[in-house]
């Protein structure tokens, strides 16, 4: 007698059975598969590091170590020991993150940034191109390669990686600004001039093309447009190309030095808000430290918030009367929240214990300007010159009191064209001179002046501000 057919719900239950097999395997073949369980990775002596350092450093180590495979954790704690200087423990940290995802790139050019600065230049260069080879689409990658190359003299390496950055990233001002240096270098300037144009073309506040630019008109004769160029890039500092993880950086840099000069730009950037809530952050670590607390008065006096710099002030200078920094800044609190004799005070006292300082003399002029003693201001920036003769910026100060003021155009000019000299790329000095030069009557050399404006900041508030003064009937 044939047998009766098989109930579909044990024909199921088989199925069942050999999926969970199946699935039992496949996860036994996965655990046996993934990358071993790394340890997180610590400073070797971290009783010696700045305590909000090390305080940021073990909350990170703590996401860490509750989710020791997930890559972006490790990422965030390597990122925090390169943007703090350990550069040993960073290269560590981002070696991890490529052992865990060995497919993201930008783990590997950190970690050859790492290895750059222990300073291991060859090593780094080797790195950077196999990174270049292994990811050809990755534009930092040749980035680094190509400013690895240079380190080292490899012209043809750099030429070949700054045309490759052109090509992948056409609005990135490095690319020609690269091939355009190795023109340069191989002694052939009037070569270099168009890509390093470009370039600026691309990003006029590139300092580095403009110092390339200015080296190159110098070279082919071109002094006079040299001069502009080489002073529109100086003091310049050669940043790397900014990628998804680099812009992350300056978030976890936690050492006291850093922090300061993170404060001081923001506020100069206007944005002394940002400069309060980073200062105020490091202060629970540092409550004590003068520097810190002179930066917060800075930043509050910045925000326009002078009433709020005074309590952090005093108490400070009761225990550092001599302290020039704090009475300076003092004074300018003191003067903004409408008590400009004390300020006057305080800057005198300044200016007379530290002769050498030109911002207690600046802090003078403030003061005097307050107290409308016009013809005092002007002795105290001449003052400030003698303590700093290179800063073109007091020059313009004082051109701005001799005319305004003191009614005394020759002097003016004669100061705005001492800033010129020695910036002949500051906006702020050709737009006075044009002023000046159109309220007496010389057209001639007002438009001159809005030329200078033209070349060094084109469509700038200051050249609509000149232009419509010469365009006025």
């Amino acid at each position: 007698m044939p047998a009766p057919p098989r109930h579909p719900f044990l024909r199921l239950h088989g199925l069942l059975t050999a999926l969970g097999v199946l699935a039992a395997v496949a996860l036994a073949v996965y655990l046996a598969l993934r990358p071993p369980l790394l340890p997180v990775p610590a400073p070797s002596h971290p009783e010696s590091l700045d305590p909000q350092l090390r305080d940021h450093l073990q909350q990170l180590a703590a996401l860490v170590a509750d989710s020791p495979r997930d890559p972006a954790r490790r990422a965030t704690l390597a990122l925090a020991f390169a943007a703090n200087g350990l550069w040993a423990e960073a290269r560590h940290a981002f070696l991890d993150v490529v052992r865990i995802a060995p497919d993201e790139p930008l783990a590997r050019l950190h970690a050859a940034v790492a290895l750059q600065e222990k300073p291991d230049d060859p090593g780094a260069l080797s790195e950077f191109e196999s990174l270049a080879r292994d990811f050809p689409a990755f534009p930092q990658g040749w980035y680094r390669f190509g400013e690895a190359s240079l380190r080292l003299g490899n012209l043809t390496n750099a030429n070949t990686a700054f045309s490759r950055l052109s090509s992948l990233a056409p609005s990135e001002w490095r690319g020609p600004a690269g091939v355009g240096e190795v023109l340069l270098r191989s002694g052939q300037p009037s070569n270099a001039i168009p890509l390093l144009q470009k370039a600026i073309d691309l990003d006029r506040s590139a300092r580095p093309a403009w110092f390339l630019l200015g080296q190159a008109l110098r070279a082919v004769g071109q002094t006079n447009e040299a001069r502009i160029a080489l002073a529109m890039g100086a003091a310049t500092t050669r940043h790397p190309m900014p990628d998804p993880w680099s812009e992350r950086a300056p978030e976890h840099m936690k050492l006291l030095p850093d922090q300061l000069a993170q404060a001081d730009e923001l506020g100069r950037l206007g944005r002394p808000d940002l400069s309060i809530q980073l200062l105020r952050g490091a202060l629970k670590f540092h409550p004590d430290n003068l520097g810190l607390l002179n930066q917060l008065a800075v930043a509050f006096n910045r925000a326009g918030q002078p009433q709020q710099a005074l309590p952090v002030l005093e108490p400070a200078l009761q225990k550092n009367p001599g302290n020039v920094a704090l009475r300076i800044t003092r004074s300018h609190a003191l003067v903004l929240v409408g008590r400009p004799s004390e300020g006057l005070a305080d800057a005198t006292e300044a200016a007379a214990a530290s002769p050498r300082t030109s911002q207690a003399h600046l802090a003078v002029a403030n003061a005097c300007l307050a107290l409308e003693r016009d013809q005092d201001a002007a002795n105290a920036l001449r003052r400030a010159i003698e303590a700093d003769p290179a800063n073109p910026e007091i020059h313009v100060e004082l051109a701005s009191i001799l005319w305004r003021n003191l009614d005394d155009p020759p002097a003016a000019a004669a100061a705005l064209s001492i800033a010129i000299q020695i910036n002949p790329a500051l906006p702020a000095a050709h737009l006075q001179l044009g002023l000046l030069q159109h309220h007496l009557g010389d057209l001639p050399a007002a438009r001159a002046s809005l030329a200078n404006l033209q070349l060094v900041a084109p469509s700038s508030p200051q050249w609509r501000q000149l232009q419509q003064a010469l365009a006025a009937p």
